[in-house]
Order: C-alpha cells, then structure tokens, then sequence
C-alpha cells in the first residue's frame, strides 16, 4: 500500500487513516506545525479546538465510539496540559494515538535550554509513560516506522493510550518502509485444558444458582464482545444489568436489561435483585469503588463469577492463561440451564408527556431527567459530566448500544463538552446531548466554541444549581460555590446557536421540543433549587459522607 520510501509524517497519518482514524483533535504549536502540515494534506480531517484538555477529551471520546482516536499537540506545554484527559483515557480502556512535536536530535546533543523543555529532553516523555500502554520518541529515522506501528497495535491490544513523539526537523525526512507495513496483533491462545476446567467450574455454578444476573461492563464495548454478552443472556434467560461506566454497552431496550448497578446509587430495583442474586457474572467490568457505590455493594465474592481481560476468577478460584473472548465463547456454547422465567423487576419506564398543570411546577433534577427521557429520539447519544449530570442520568435508557458516554470511573469535571464534539464527529448522524453540571461548565464549556467553528449542533443542559452541588452533599463550604454566569449569552459570544434558561418543567419542555430540530448548538441552562440533587445523588453523598468523615 505505502512507497519503500516516504516522508515520515505521510507515512505516520497514512498509517493511522488505515487503522480507521478518518479525524484528528488537536492544538497547533511550532515543534508540531510540520506534522500538521502532512496531517492536513492526508486523509485525516482535522479538528482544531481551543484548549489542550478539551483535546484529549474530544480525541477520547471518538476512539470509545470509533475504536481509535488521535491527539496532537505541541511539545510540553501542549502535552502536559493534556495529561489529565489522556490519564482518563487510560483508567477507562479509550485507545488514543497522542502524537507530539518535539525538538531535533541536534538539540538533544548540545543539551540547551529549549523553549517548553521542563526538566530534561525525556520529561514528557516518562511523564506520559505512566498514562500510556506504549510510547516512543522516532529518534532514528530507520527505526521510525516499526516503532509507529508497535505503539498503535499495541494500542489496539490493551485498549488504552499510545504517545509517539516526532521531533519537528525529522517529519519530512524520508524513512525506509519493511516489508510488513500491516503487522498485525499476535492472538493471544488460551490453554484448553485449564479453559474447559473454567468453564465447567461455570457452568455448575450457574445451574446450581437460583438467581443468576450478569453485570456487563466497558471492556466488552471495547473489545468488541457486547454480541456474545447479548447472546449469552438470551441464550439462557438470564437477566443483565450495566456497570454506570459501561451504560448503554447493552441495548437498554433489552427485555432482560434490569438498569444500571452501581451499589447505593443504583436503580432500586436493579440493587435489590443484584443484591439478592446468588450468582453475580460481571462480564469486563472494572472492579472500583464507583463499581461497588463506595462498598455499599453486598456482593459475595464466593457467590461471583469475574471474568474480564486482567482476571477470570470463579468463586475464589482463580484461573490463568485464559483470554476473555474464549471464556465468552464457551459459556454460549456451554450447558448450562436456561432460566424457565423471567419477570424484569425494572422494565423501561415511559414517562407521560407533561400535563398542561404541571407546566408551571419549577424544575428539579428528577423531573429534568423525567422530561428529557420523552424526548431522546431514536439514535441519540448521550454525553455526561462527572456529578448530577451523571448520576441522575442512570435511569435515561437510550436505545442503541454505546450511545451513553461518560467518565465515570475516573470522574474528571469539564469531560462532557469536548467529549460532545469528539462524539458528533464520530457519529454525525447522531443527535448529541451533553448534560453539564454549571461547575463543570465553567471548566471547559468555552470549548462550544469548536462547535461553532465545525457547525456542529448538541443540545447543550447545564444544570445550574450554583456550584458544585455533588460536593455539597459530601462536605459542605463555602469553597463550594462558583461565579455565576450568564450562561444564556454564550451564544451571543459565539455568534452560533441558540440559548434559553428554563425555571419551570413548562420551560424545559418547550426548550427541548425545540432543540431536537435546531440545526445549530442549542444551549438551555436549567435553573434547579441550590440544594437539590437526584435520589441516586442524595445516597452516593451519604455514603460518601460516612467515608470522608469517619466518626
């Protein structure tokens, strides 16, 4: 496909547009401006945003949605600026390319004092070590491709952060191609004598059980397996629920989806059954305290069943040299016992349309949410800030796979309005809401800007309870409360779209029958009570509270 000789940035973007990124995010500076110039004239379409970090959580979110997604930025002070959005990246399994520009290996000789170096030439580079499965700096123009191409497979692998570093003078230098220029990811073989001891050990457990429920988690959207996860509990009837992080990686339209589990702060119906279940299969879910609502899970580990690309344990069995994917396959094709029935304790709950009495009540976050669901119209994605905006969108089901998004088990404020874009850029097709707690606003809402500038059109809720109201609920202060803005003249800043501020449930309804056929950014900021906040919230602060304030 590629010339035995080309120049090393043509060969880079024309590598990564084979491996699927059709879209970049990134911030011009001058040690990555020759990059840019090849990036622009590849098949690659660029997205120029405004601020490092709205970078990475754009770039993010369109790798959870693509599979693959790409960052570029300066040396060092781009790249560092970014950090906390790659770092989410990497906890939650987001295959990002970052590409940097860097200085010349002549620099690196003379040792001067080069602008934006920190400590030495290396410091970005053993920074991003630590939130990367894989990095390299393409020193070595003979060298450069291989180690292109190991970075990204090994991205590819583990589903997590990739950094390769170019330094600025090498980018047209021209670099001889191997012979291999697709090397593809080694299959990883799992031992079939220990795989079918697993999966009788399985089996048993299950048939033996009362009432099985599968939890399914992220890695099974990024690796791939929500099918054989589907197809196992239709298989044998048996009911599923989400982790929060894994929202929407099942259809929520399931008959056998019973919500999300997230310990306190789940569905109650979805916690009561979990947690009477006498057989827990959590299917490639993260094992964190978001998982577990801060420890308020009553999950008996004797009693579960973990299976996830880090751990397959049955009971307080351990099994190793097995891959996910095998495990998977085999329950489908194990005997094991459908169930006879299944009544859903937590069908998808329709909401009626407003009653023309209670259009005048003024707006709270449980009938925020209430009047939204009415209005998600098929194919919608769903992107969440870190707080109310999350945990009271638990009960939302949209109806497509992956059409939620979220950081929520890193929990990073300011993630929802770049990652907005990021996910309008992966799936155009899709109408977006973003839904913003005012505190995590003001971190990266001037980021709408790039919406702006692409004619991209979210429907935009903050959700203005006048600071940082997840906090209030854990410990309460004056260290809590934020500058208020007029967030309804945004658009007027921007000269784009269109913003209105809704204090009834008459107001917000309108707002979003709407914004679901604007054609441009559609911003409503929803005016809640100070104190108010979603049930799920109330119990996740209580919980917290205990933790933060022992005794």
């Amino acid at each position: 496909m590629f010339k035995r000789k080309v120049a090393l940035g043509k060969f880079l973007f024309d590598y990564l547009h084979k491996e699927g990124i059709n879209d970049a995010f990134g911030i011009p500076g001058d040690f990555v401006l020759p990059a840019f110039r090849h990036l622009e004239k590849s098949k690659i379409n660029v997205i120029t945003m405004t601020h490092e970090p709205s970078v990475g959580f754009a770039a993010d979110a369109y790798a959870r949605i693509n599979g693959l997604g790409m960052a570029i930025v300066t040396y060092c002070v781009g790249g560092l600026n970014m950090l906390n959005a790659v770092a989410c990246a990497y906890a939650e399994k987001s295959p990002v390319i970052v590409i940097s520009g860097g200085p010349s290996p002549l620099d690196r000789q003379k040792d001067p004092m080069v602008h934006h170096k920190v400590r030495d030439f290396d410091s970005q580079k053993r920074i991003y070590e630590e939130v990367t499965c894989a990095s390299t700096i393409l020193l070595d123009p003979e060298t450069a491709a291989a180690e292109i191409m190991r970075v990204v497979e090994e991205v590819k692998r583990q589903k997590r952060p990739g950094y390769i570093e170019i330094p600025f003078d090498l980018v047209d230098h021209e670099i001889i191609l191997p012979k291999n220029s697709a090397a593809p990811i080694s299959e990883q073989i799992s031992d079939p004598e220990i795989l079918e001891a697993c999966l009788k050990q399985i089996a048993k457990k299950i048939n033996n059980a009362k009432q099985p429920v599968i939890v399914a988690g992220i890695e099974l959207q990024r690796y791939g397996l929500t099918d054989l996860a589907s197809k196992l509990a239709g298989e044998y009837n048996i009911p599923i629920a989400a982790t929060l992080l894994a929202k929407s990686v099942i259809k929520e339209t399931n008959p056998l989806y019973i919500g999300v589990y997230s310990g306190v702060f789940s569905e109650p119906k979805c916690k009561e059954y979990i947690d009477s279940s006498d057989c827990v299969i959590l299917l490639g879910a993260f094992i964190s305290d978001v998982l577990l609502g801060f420890h308020t899970d009553k999950i008996d580990r004797k009693k579960a069943i973990i299976l996830s690309t880090d751990k397959i344990q049955v009971g307080l069995q351990s099994y190793e040299d097995i891959e996910f994917k095998d495990i998977l396959q085999g329950m489908v094709e194990s005997k094991i016992k459908p169930r006879k029935d299944f009544k859903n304790p937590n069908p998808t709950k329709l909401y009626n349309i407003l009653e023309q009495s209670e259009k005048k009540s003024p707006l709270n976050v449980e009938s925020l949410f209430e009047i939204l669901s009415t209005h998600l119209i098929e194919g919608s994605t769903v992107v969440c800030d870190t707080g109310d905006a999350l945990i009271g969108a638990i009960g939302l089901r949209t109806d497509m796979r992956s059409h939620f998004l979220s950081d929520a088990y890193y929990l990073s404020m300011g993630f929802a309005a770049p990652a907005c874009i990021g996910a309008m850029v992966a799936n155009p097709d899709s109408k977006t809401f973003a839904i913003i707690g005012d505190g995590a606003f003001q971190m990266t809402g001037t980021e709408l800007s790039t919406a702006a500038k692409y004619k991209l059109a979210p429907i935009v809720i903050i959700i203005n309870n006048d600071g940082y109201g997840t906090q209030r609920h854990i410990v309460d202060g004056d260290f809590n409360n934020i500058h208020m803005w007029n967030y309804t003249k945004l658009c007027e800043m921007l000269n784009y779209g269109k913003a209105v501020r809704a204090h009834t449930k008459g107001d917000f309804d309108k707002a979003l029958i709407e914004a679901v056929d604007y054609e441009e950014l559609y911003l409503i900021e929803a005016i809640v009570p100070r104190d108010d906040c979603s049930k799920s919230l109330r119990r996740m602060g209580e919980a917290l509270h205990k933790l933060r304030n022992p005794g």
